[in-house]
């Protein structure tokens, strides 16, 4: 991919307006890390020479020489002329600070604008180049695009001269996003039982448990495992599509276009093995090898982005995909699973999620790995009131020390010693927020399976009422982590009975 970057002008005023909050943010620029952009396709050789030209210290949060963009860290007395002297430079920009304090990864010489949804992308087009800018990237959403600032503009003067047209529904950077899957710590694997399913006080993986603290799977499938017609899109680091305990479930693809990272490529294969043990906690199938999802009848749309170093954009893409679908398809139901976050509060996130929720489809994102109290540090998109936000907990029902937590925290889930699938049929143990995340997932495929006439706001509302409470063994949260555990024999039960097919609360066997 060959991307023209033309030289573009130091600033001074690090302002935009968010035109959907109709606010002005105003950003501070970090002394010692800039975000630069190659001056071509970059190859590994490009950022070799480039770390070891004086002002450059070391790569930071990552790159990604295929798009052109690097974050580094830079000596205290380096400015954006300095880096632009190197060869390899097209532009360089200090990372900004934005007003909760969070690091945004601005590429200095590209925004994004996003049209309102009466315009045709010709006379869109026309005011892209009438203001004197190009379009890099057509993305995926209608009126949706990644623009180049103007030879000798500004970033941010640009963004203010876009978002001042009545055309325009909003305009911001185009941004980075580094490591943003929130997978924690990876183990070795062993076979296991699932505890967050059904906890025994079982050993796992080194770890003795705490009977009963589980999410009571086993009695919610005597009720049913799922239906075919709730669809589970995982938009993560893509999916093993042959792995034998998703296969059967992964929706067909019929050639659709499922990589949002690769423009080249129409497959969502997965490298990482994050996507793959999330799609395998929401609806890993049910048969004689390996685990079973939450959700075993449901099925899965794996939808890859590049959850390393890739654009925030084409999270923005495959959001609005899955609103597509769901508007196209009403005789199914669509829920979200996202298991990464962004470094701060984006428009275009915020919008896609908003258009989502309002076209009835379920958003359920992780609430970070940060050790934070969110209502202090937010953790993005996961703040958001629209998604349902998942802190995770342990085999005693404990938040573990990495999970955030605070009022914006909707629900907890099982998140330490979660074995699933992984690339290459193969099992395996990962920690984290992102492992937590599938199990709330998967049972709004449950619960949705169990009564589809429901909206999203009342499935969403079924798992937060059924949850079983953690104040108790989490004295220092009280009220900071949701509702409690997710319980799905309780949100599957309460599901059938607001649908009328049950007439009392029976015990549990």
């Amino acid at each position: 991919m060959s991307i023209r970057r033309a030289r573009v002008a130091e600033e001074a005023d690090y302002w935009y307006l968010d035109k959907l909050n109709d606010r002005r943010l105003g950003f501070r620029p970090k002394a010692d890390e800039m975000t630069v952009t190659f001056s071509q396709a970059a190859d590994d050789d490009v950022l070799s020479r480039l770390v070891q030209a004086a002002p450059v210290r070391s790569v930071s949060r990552g790159a990604n020489p295929r798009l052109g963009f690097a974050a580094i860290h830079v000596r205290p007395a380096a400015d954006v002329t300095a880096l632009q002297s190197l060869p390899e430079v097209a532009n360089a920009l200090p990372v900004m600070v934005d007003p909760e304090g969070l690091s945004r990864y601005f590429l200095p010489d590209e925004l994004t604008v996003q049209f309102r949804e009466d315009m045709d992308s010709a006379r869109a087009e026309e005011i892209i180049r009438g203001l004197g800018s190009e379009v890099l990237v057509r993305q995926r959403t209608p009126g949706y695009y990644t623009v180049a600032v103007p030879e000798g503009a500004g970033l941010f003067s640009t963004i203010r001269r876009f978002a001042a047209l009545l055309e325009v529904m909003f305009a911001e950077p185009s941004e980075a996003g580094f490591e943003d899957l929130l997978a924690y710590t990876p183990d070795d694997p062993d076979f296991p039982l699932l505890w967050g399913m059904h906890n025994t006080g079982q050993d796992v993986n080194g770890t003795s448990g705490t009977v009963g603290i589980d999410i009571k799977a086993p009695d919610a499938w005597d009720m049913g495992l799922g239906d075919p017609r709730i669809v589970i899109a995982v938009i993560d680091s893509g999916a093993d599509l042959d792995h034998p305990d998703l296969s059967r479930n992964i929706l067909p693809r019929n050639n659709e276009d499922w990589d949002f990272a690769d423009p080249e490529d129409r497959v969502p294969d997965d490298a990482l093995s994050h996507g793959t043990h999330v799609a395998g906690t929401a609806a890993a199938v049910d048969n004689t090898v390996g685990v079973i999802g939450v959700a075993p009848r449901c099925r899965i749309m794996p939808l890859r982005i590049d959850g390393r170093a890739g654009r925030i954009q084409d999270r923005v893409d495959a959001i609005n995909y899955v609103t597509q679908r769901a508007a196209t398809m009403p005789t199914l139901r669509f829920v979200v699973n996202c298991s990464w976050s962004t470094s701060g509060d984006i428009a275009a996130i915020r919008s896609a999620i908003t258009n989502a929720v309002s076209r009835n489809v379920l958003v359920v994102f992780a609430a970070g790995n940060d050790k934070a109290n969110t209502d202090v540090t937010p953790k993005y998109p996961g703040v958001y009131p629209q998604v349902v936000s998942v802190a995770a907990i342990d085999q005693d029902g404990v938040k573990p020390d990495f999970s955030n937590y605070g009022s914006t925290i909707d629900v907890s889930a099982p998140g330490v010693n979660i074995y699933s699938s992984v690339p290459d049929n193969r099992h395996g143990f990962k920690n984290g927020t992102s492992m937590a995340t599938p199990h709330v997932a998967g049972l709004g495929g449950l619960v949705w399976s169990a009564a589809p006439g429901l909206t999203n706001l009342q499935v969403r509302l079924i798992i937060e009422d059924s949850c079983d409470d953690l104040d108790a063994l989490n004295p220092g949260l009280v009220g900071q982590l949701g509702s409690g555990l997710i319980n799905a024999y309780r949100a599957v039960w309460l599901a059938q009975f607001v649908a009328g097919y049950v007439p009392s609360f029976p015990a549990l066997s």
